[in-house]
């Protein structure tokens, strides 16, 4: 999953992964969201997205990072990701870019900052869903779900949904992990298979390869 920048008002891909803060809502939003994982200390059996975990800390000192007992999600959140000299972002970018959907938070005073937005304003092949998410007054956000044709619906919002503050993490981790598996399977054309099922095929071949033929 993925949370793009934090003052995103001119729709503009380059500023929004130029973004290094946002406001006290945005914040908020993130800590909502799950948690931050100094990378450094993440041992293997934490996901991290191909994020560098050496002292180098390429990609940031921090992640934001949730789980439950099930699924592990890791965020690539534009602004704790240090910026580059070129404008071109082409390190947040090969995060953020490469993956199948990702959340746009609006720091706008405009409460229909997100209506002008396509989908076609990200460049690269892996914009399949894109969330949009606007404040609008009074604790309550605006989620705007775009999608590609060939996504199927997914999660608890088709297409506008209007939540209080204290849904709207929740919510939009669903959707993120439901775009996801929603996108992956649009992407495979039908041959698409979940985590547990590769593991039964394997735990299959495994066990075809060492019985015993009957005497």
């Amino acid at each position: 999953g993925t949370a793009a920048g934090g003052g995103a008002e001119a729709g503009v891909e380059a500023e929004m992964l130029r973004t290094q803060s946002g406001s006290a809502g945005y914040h908020r939003f993130l800590l909502a969201l799950g948690e931050f994982l100094p990378l450094a200390r993440a041992g293997d059996e934490i996901f991290t997205g191909g994020l560098d975990k050496s002292e180098n800390m390429r990609d940031g000192r921090l992640a934001l990072y949730w789980r439950n007992g099930m699924t592990q999600v890791i965020y690539f959140v534009a602004t704790l990701m240090p910026n580059e000299p070129s404008t071109e972002q082409v390190n947040k970018k090969r995060f953020i870019g490469n993956t199948f959907v990702k959340v746009i938070y609006f720091d706008s005073d405009s409460v229909v900052a997100d209506e002008a937005f396509g989908l076609d304003q990200l460049s690269g092949q892996f914009n399949l869903v894109v969330l949009l998410v606007v404040p609008v007054g009074q604790g309550f956000y605006r989620v705007r779900v775009l999608r590609q044709p060939m996504v199927p619906s997914m999660g608890p919002i088709e297409d506008v949904g209007l939540l209080p503050e204290s849904a709207l993490a929740m919510v939009v981790r669903s959707l993120l992990i439901d775009g996801d598996v929603a996108s992956m399977m649009a992407a495979a054309n039908g041959n698409y298979s979940s985590n547990w099922q590769e593991r039964l095929r394997q735990l299959r071949q495994i066990v075809l390869r060492f019985t015993l033929p009957p005497r």
